[in-house]
């Protein structure tokens, strides 16, 4: 019998060029969400999608470039054997985060670099970017 991994999410953050970063289990815009009723895993993946979209802020600023609205989608996978923990994050960047693709490209991987959240999970953290 062939085990399949747990998922988790996803789990949605975005950023509209505001000081609030909404959350959502959808990729629609809506209300923010509730952690209350859910997996404490979402609320892991909700820090690092949080992490991701401040580390981004943070690298434009000293680019001294104007962002563009994105999103941030987080999934996590379970690992097949014990003890319980996540074996992967992946994080995908969705929309291009300012005109120039190839300093977006730059900015995400610096943003991946001094994300504190990711930095300190001890599991696989990919991070890629989806116009």
């Amino acid at each position: 019998m062939e085990l399949k991994p747990k998922l988790f999410g996803p789990i949605w953050a975005e950023y509209d060029g505001s000081d609030t970063i909404k959350f959502s289990h959808s990729k629609q815009s809506g209300p923010e969400m509730s952690f209350a009723k859910n997996s404490p895993v979402d609320t892991l993946l909700a820090s690092l999608g949080h992490c991701i979209v401040m580390s981004v802020q943070w690298a434009a600023a000293q680019r001294k470039v104007d962002l563009k609205p994105f999103k941030v989608e987080v999934l996590g996978t379970k690992a097949l054997d014990e003890p319980g923990r996540l074996q992967r994050l992946d994080v995908t960047v969705i929309g291009a985060v300012v005109d120039d693709a190839g300093l977006g490209a730059r900015i995400l991987k610096q943003a991946k670099a001094i994300c504190t959240v990711s930095n300190s999970l001890n599991c696989d953290v990919t991070v890629s970017q989806q116009d």
